[in-house]
């Protein structure tokens, strides 16, 4: 028998619906990436760009700052006798963040502009006030001897009498309000700018923060990835200044490389990440410590170890390429081993031919990445710049106009012991002092972000300069920073929203498709019962007529005798039935 348009109606349904099930459960994750698409690329129509461009509509940001006071300076020179430090502050400035000068570069999907940022002072979330008196060395003078110590007799016996009829002392008083923003005046500034070097900075005051304040000079020209066709390259800075490679060290360390700061690209792994610092003018890698929560939303712990602090950061280069970098002059065992070709410039067009270590992997138990191998490229070396230093410390010199600047984490954390036995008043077991960045894996999105880190200046004898003749040589901690950032609860349950839509794709078309399957099974069901033989109905009478008898009978003639007659008369005969 045929079946009805509606029975048929109801199983192209169900065949739709289990189609458009299974086609849900299968594309979900291609679905989801195109949603990750359209959403975390960069564009002027994006919903993130308003936020990347001005950081005002977002929960406040706050900077702080850590100063250490030297208590007893007097005592420098005593044998036996160490620095004394105390902490101070902190002294909070709230920080915004701006872009100016954007241009969307369409033809190779990268975005340009400039960075400002602006501190705003919170006396009321600060421990002290912009006037209180800080006792520290003298960061100019130490500078001006320490960028002149290679130079001629005459310059550091010149340097040597400005600072010895300048009634200078090696340590300072100054209230915070100089020492971060506003500066003060130094005859030194003078006396650098008579020699008309591009090195020497172009300053009339110094401040750690002067001339920062609103300016979108110091940050430099960003050339960054926008992830408008390849979401896995958002975020990636590809030029600084308008070049691919650091002008402060040799090949292959001056490369330019790593995120921006603010994207990530998503399908995160385990696996180091690299951001690029324009504070430190150079990358930093940065290694998977723990998986955390963060209001609920589930992302990885990234921390500065020792890849970054320890120079361990090494990579593997093909033979052919490896020969050819250009040898550091900073320190004399950059490669493993000598090459019998000539040494000519590295081009960054060969920067992914190389691999990091694997991670998990440290340098002296992998035979990858064993000493002696000529391929492999001890990265950290090249940032010497000439004072290699101990474990747990930075050298950035070259981009401080060659002062004696190096940079730790707060109280020397994970640094070599031996610097911290050097000077007193400093524990980095009182807190977490990890520089860390928390990514949710999936979409990259940054959970929480712990910026900090601590500057120190280096002091050092030296044989021509008289008031640094005496001195030892300590790495003396000037200020910590602290920058904490976060998403919002808001933002937090809306991610959380995103990263359950994969689930409720998959529910659904698993919902769907049931839908479909009982609704042919339905059709089925009523096919089969359809298609059973019908009996005709037939009358009462007709029933009857068709019906056998329920019992035979059998006509018989009977003769009956009446009493009352004799013998020899007959009654009627009559047809009796006989049972």
């Amino acid at each position: 028998m045929r079946p009805t348009t509606k029975t048929l109606s109801l199983g192209v349904i169900g065949l739709l619906l289990v189609a458009l099930g299974i086609s849900l459960c299968f594309l979900s994750p291609t679905i989801f990436r195109q949603i990750l698409q359209k959403g975390l690329a960069l564009s002027p129509t994006s919903k993130s760009f308003d936020v990347w461009k001005d950081t005002s509509s977002l929960p406040p940001m706050f900077m702080q700052v850590y100063f250490f006071n030297w208590t007893n300076p007097e005592e420098l020179e005593v044998p036996g006798k160490k620095p004394r430090f105390v902490q101070v502050g902190p002294y909070c400035f709230r920080e915004i963040r701006q872009k100016d000068n954007i241009k969307f570069n369409h033809e190779n999907k990268t975005v340009s502009y400039l960075q400002r940022r602006l501190w705003y002072f919170e006396a009321e979330l600060s421990n002290g006030s912009l006037n209180d008196v800080i006792t520290c060395p003298d960061p100019v003078a130490s500078s001006a001897a320490y960028k002149i110590r290679d130079w001629e007799l005459e310059w550091q016996a010149t340097l040597s009498l400005v600072l010895g009829s300048s009634d200078r002392s090696i340590h300072i008083h100054k209230t915070v309000d100089e020492l971060t923003f506003t500066g003060y005046s130094d005859s030194l500034f003078t006396m650098g700018k008579m020699m008309a070097s591009d090195d020497v900075p172009p300053y009339d005051r110094f401040a750690w923060f002067y001339m920062r304040n609103g300016t979108t000079d110091l940050d430099g020209h960003f050339n960054m990835e926008t992830g408008e066709d390849d979401i896995s390259q958002l975020g990636i800075l590809r030029k600084w200044n308008y070049n691919d490679a650091i002008k402060f060290y040799k090949s292959p360390c001056n490369i330019v490389e790593g995120s921006a700061g603010e994207f990530w690209p998503p399908d995160r792994t385990k696996d180091d990440i690299t951001l690029f610092s324009t504070e430190l003018c150079r990358p930093i890698v940065y290694e998977y410590e723990k998986t955390v929560s963060y209001l609920g939303v589930e992302g990885y712990r990234y921390i500065m170890d020792k890849k970054t602090l320890g120079n361990a950061t090494k990579r593997r280069y093909p033979h052919e390429q490896a020969k050819f970098f250009e040898k550091t002059t900073t320190t004399e065992d950059f490669f493993a081993a000598e090459h019998s070709v000539e040494a000519v410039g590295f081009t960054t067009t060969t920067q992914s031919s190389f691999n990091s270590m694997p991670e998990n992997e440290s340098s002296e138990n992998t035979d990858e990445y064993r000493d002696g191998d000529p391929d492999v490229v001890n990265m950290g070396n090249c940032y010497c710049n000439g004072e290699c230093v101990p474990s747990g410390l930075l050298n950035v010199s070259t981009c401080r106009f060659g002062a004696p600047v190096f940079v730790s984490l707060p109280h020397f954390h994970r640094s070599d012991p031996s610097i911290l036995d050097q000077i007193e008043g400093l524990n980095p077991n009182d807190g977490d002092y990890d520089f860390a960045i928390t990514l949710e894996p999936t979409t990259g999105i940054p959970l929480q972000v712990t910026a900090q880190l601590q500057v120190n200046i280096l002091l050092q004898p030296s044989k021509y300069v008289s008031l640094y003749k005496n001195v030892p040589k300590i790495y003396m901690p000037m200020l910590w920073l602290n920058l904490k950032v976060g998403v919002s609860e808001e933002m937090a349950a809306k991610l959380k929203q995103l990263l359950a839509l994969p689930t409720v794709m998959l529910c659904g078309g698993i919902t769907i498709a049931i839908v479909g399957l009982c609704l042919i099974g339905a059709v089925v069901l009523l096919y089969i019962w359809r298609k059973q033989p019908i009996l005709p109905k037939i009358s009462a009478e007709q029933k009857q007529l068709n019906d056998p008898p329920e019992k035979k009978t059998e006509m018989v003639y009977m003769d009956k005798i009446s009493s009352n007659e004799d013998g020899n008369a007959r009654s009627d005969r009559r047809l009796y039935a006989k049972p």
